[in-house]
């Protein structure tokens, strides 16, 4: 094998176990927290202090000695609504906000965990009303006259957010189904450069972000180029901090922000029927604090809008569903007239419904095929013996015909996305074939999305954000979910007008 060749596979093998690795970067267990706060831990059993962070003194004048074994009877300084007011479950939090304590004003929270609970501390630099909170919540809301579609509704919570929030940036971040993401909705300041309709690769956010991006209400960044202060613990074992606040920044992700030009970050997950379904992602350039009131208020947005947007969606789908109701009882209906004009006028139906390039059906032992489409019975036949050899669904789809064993070598040029839908398993019985041809896709990515291994070994963030376009002319279009819920109707559909 060439040696070059060789080279670069270990690169490619070096990085591949590397990014593997990032994506088991134990983050909850790093034993440090972002400066920005102070943190100590009551510990189940015993109920006393057993963790304290190294800069507590800066908070309550009290050193992590002083205070590292004390049980919690005696704080009599902690506002109680912090322990009467947390819930059973871990992950459950609660809050005092604007509490004075000697010459400051500080904001208080708790974090409950399966081993105790979490109280942090910050300055307050902030009072804000539920008046105000009432006021920008209504904004996310189209009035009876309105009709907002998907693009106003994010549209509209970045902006609401904007109003309160003292960010350069504020961005939606959407999820696709493979974890990349695109940004769909963003204020920005005047000459800073702009993400909207860029998208990022999965391994900017890794599992393990996501995963606690589900479980938190919020991410917050004070600093990327901060110290962290180290958690004083009695305990052998590093305090869990999956719910923390205030836990420190994995390197890599403050190198990629500092690579981006972000000093503070501040993301909100946005969930929706139980998934994590995209992020609001708020950057100043320059290191600045968010107080915690405010942060609380844009979660508990982000929480209402949520809500508002899954309905929104509801009606959607419940319109979706009908409209598609109705296409599939227009076109089924002409094959019970049992004829070949008729079936013909099935499959244009059935190419223009699916945005397809041809369409092919096996029925009473006969196949017919659109017209025009450019390619033969022998091709199609090679196809379905393919397909058919493959039973994981009743329903296949592929962007590219050529990933299949057998059908590497086969390149009609018009067709290159394939959906068979069949009746059952059975070979005899009918089944309905979709193509799509290839098709030009460009993608428009926030820099190219690649991540380098630096001289000490270990990955290194992309570092340029700008603009990098990337065209895929191999593959069709993708099957969308609506294509995947009409076949399924037009499955349901078929089934019945042909064993009439």
């Amino acid at each position: 094998m060439d040696t070059d060749i060789i080279t670069r596979t270990k690169q490619y093998d070096d990085l591949d176990a590397l990014v593997e690795n990032c994506e088991k970067e134990a983050l909850h267990l790093s034993g440090k927290i972002q400066q920005f706060g102070a943190a100590f831990f009551i510990e189940n059993e015993s109920l006393q202090v057993t963790a304290a962070s190294s800069n507590l003194a800066d908070f309550l004048n009290i050193s992590p000695d002083q205070l590292v074994g004390s049980p919690v009877k005696s704080l009599d300084w902690l506002p109680l609504s912090l322990l009467y007011n947390l819930g059973s479950k871990a992950g459950d939090r609660a809050h005092a906000f604007h509490e004075p304590f000697d010459d400051d004003v500080l904001n208080f929270r708790s974090h409950r965990s399966d081993e105790g609970i979490l109280i942090e501390i910050e300055a307050s630099i902030a009072n804000v009303s539920q008046r105000q909170y009432l006021q920008l919540r209504s904004a996310i809301l189209p009035t009876i006259e309105q009709h907002w579609e998907d693009k106003d509704f994010w549209g509209q919570l970045v902006s609401t957010l904007d109003e309160f929030l003292p960010c350069e940036r504020i961005l939606l971040y959407r999820f696709n189904e493979l974890w990349s993401g695109e940004v769909v909705a963003e204020k920005v300041i005047e000459d800073a450069p702009k993400y909207i309709g860029l998208k990022f690769p999965a391994s900017d956010i890794p599992a393990i972000a996501r995963k606690m991006y589900f479980e938190n209400p919020s991410r917050y960044i004070a600093s990327t180029t901060a110290l962290p202060a180290d958690l004083l613990n009695q305990a052998e074992q590093p305090l869990n901090l999956t719910y923390s606040d205030l836990r420190s920044v994995s390197p890599i992700h403050a190198e990629y922000m500092q690579n981006m030009g972000v000093g503070t970050s501040f993301s909100i997950p946005i969930i929706q029927t139980g998934k994590l379904w995209g992020i609001i992602s708020c950057h100043n350039s320059a290191e600045s604090h968010i107080d915690a009131h405010l942060r609380n208020q844009a979660e508990m947005l982000v929480k209402y809008f949520s809500m508002v947007y899954s309905t929104h969606n509801s009606k959607k789908r419940l319109q979706l569903l009908t409209s598609l109701d109705e296409k599939v009882g227009a076109i089924t209906h002409k094959l019970r007239l049992k004829d070949a004009q008729a079936t013909q006028g099935f499959l244009e139906d059935v190419k223009r419904d699916f945005t397809a390039c041809g369409a092919a059906i096996y029925i009473n032992g006969q196949w017919f095929l659109s017209e025009g489409d450019g390619y033969d019975t022998n091709q199609l036949k090679r196809i379905d013996k393919v397909f058919q050899s493959d039973t994981s669904d009743v329903i296949l789809h592929t962007q590219d015909i050529r990933q299949y064993k057998g059908l590497n070598a086969l390149d009609p040029e018009n067709v290159r996305g394939v959906m068979l839908i069949r009746m059952n398993y059975e070979l005899a019985k009918a089944r309905l074939y979709v193509f799509r041809q290839p098709e030009a896709q460009i993608t428009h990515w926030a820099g190219k999305p690649e991540k380098d291994i630096n001289e000490q070994g270990t990955l290194s963030p992309r570092a340029s954000f700008e603009r990098w376009s990337e065209v895929d002319g191999e593959q069709s279009i993708p099957w969308t979910k609506r294509d995947i819920l009409f076949a399924k109707k037009l499955r349901a559909s078929l089934i019945r007008t042909l064993t009439r």
